[in-house]
């Protein structure tokens, strides 16, 4: 089989959902039962709060665990958790008869979206978890706070929060802030809101091609130590920005205040250099993923001493 064949990268996705099902399932659970109980943690241990911070800090704590949750999974495209980590598993993924594209695309696309969609319903769930339960607790308890639920009027009559409000609406408006501006104002953007829009687009791509290549060279310890390489490369561009006193939206700033801001000519540049990083990363987790055998090295899926 030499063509591509949507049909066939559908049965293999199908495959790997079949197969990993009981997984999918723990991994749900298991991320709901932990945002159930650091939500409660977070109660517990600033009771003083008002509802609005008390759910701005947990809807903060779901906007980093869901990124990082992402993370780890992309950068563990084949261990065990897709049944392509031990020897025999391996074998038994590489003698399915579909073309290596198919399957490296199956692989990408399972652990980007149907494992990010399982950590995204076991956060809906894991907070409903929490509102259900501080909604019986402030139905029975004795302090007059809770019992009316610690209620906080924002903004007068806009809306009324309870300890018992979702934190899912906080947390998915900031993840993807795009999406409530074309909902509410539609796609009549300025320069640049379309800029910034391409840029944080770009840069989401190119951290998921990154994550891509080091799950799929390495074997042990691939979040980590992708993760510390990502950081290192970051933290040079950074320094790299403030040395030469470069910026990527530049803030025009007036006495104690900005006035406005502008596209900065780093912008441009990461609007070309960020897409082909990013093909550059696909094309060689491709090429390492090509190379699999049954045996590999220990450390990485790749010899890159191979002639």
């Amino acid at each position: 089989m030499k063509r591509f064949s949507f049909n066939r990268l559908w049965l293999m996705l199908r495959w790997l959902v079949s197969v990993n099902r009981v997984w999918l399932l723990g991994m749900t659970v298991g991320f709901a039962f932990a945002v159930f109980m650091i939500q409660l943690l977070i109660f517990v241990l600033s009771p003083s709060e008002d509802v609005i911070s008390y759910l701005f800090n947990c809807a903060g704590f779901g906007d980093f665990m869901i990124p990082i949750l992402m993370a780890v999974l992309v950068c563990s495209l084949f261990s065990n958790y897709t049944s392509i980590g031990s020897k025999q598993q391996r074998g038994t993924f590489l003698m399915i008869p579909a073309t290596n594209l198919e399957k490296f695309l199956a692989v990408v696309i399972y652990v980007t979206v149907v494992c990010g969609l399982c950590a995204i319903v076991g956060y809906v769930l894991g907070d409903c978890l929490r509102m259900a339960c501080l909604w019986m607790w402030g139905q029975v308890s004795a302090d007059p706070e809770l019992s009316a639920g610690m209620v906080y009027n924002y903004n007068g009559a806009d809306r009324t929060y309870c300890l018992w409000s979702s934190t899912v609406p906080w947390v998915f408006g900031r993840l993807t802030p795009y999406l409530i501006t074309v909902w509410s104002s539609g796609i009549y953007w300025d320069w640049l809101m379309w800029a910034r829009f391409i840029h944080d687009m770009l840069l989401a791509i190119w951290i998921h091609s990154f994550f891509t290549l080091g799950g799929t060279l390495l074997r042990k310890y691939s979040f980590v130590i992708t993760g510390v390489v990502w950081l290192a490369i970051v933290l040079l561009f950074l320094g790299f920005l403030q040395h030469f006193n470069l910026s990527v939206f530049i803030k025009e700033w007036f006495v104690d205040h900005y006035e406005y801001t502008t596209v900065g000519s780093m912008a441009y540049v990461l609007m070309v250099v960020l897409p082909l990083f990013s093909c550059f990363n696909y094309w060689a987790s491709f090429r390492i993923f090509k190379g699999f055998q049954l045996i590999t090295n220990k450390w990485t899926n790749y010899d890159l001493f191979k002639r």
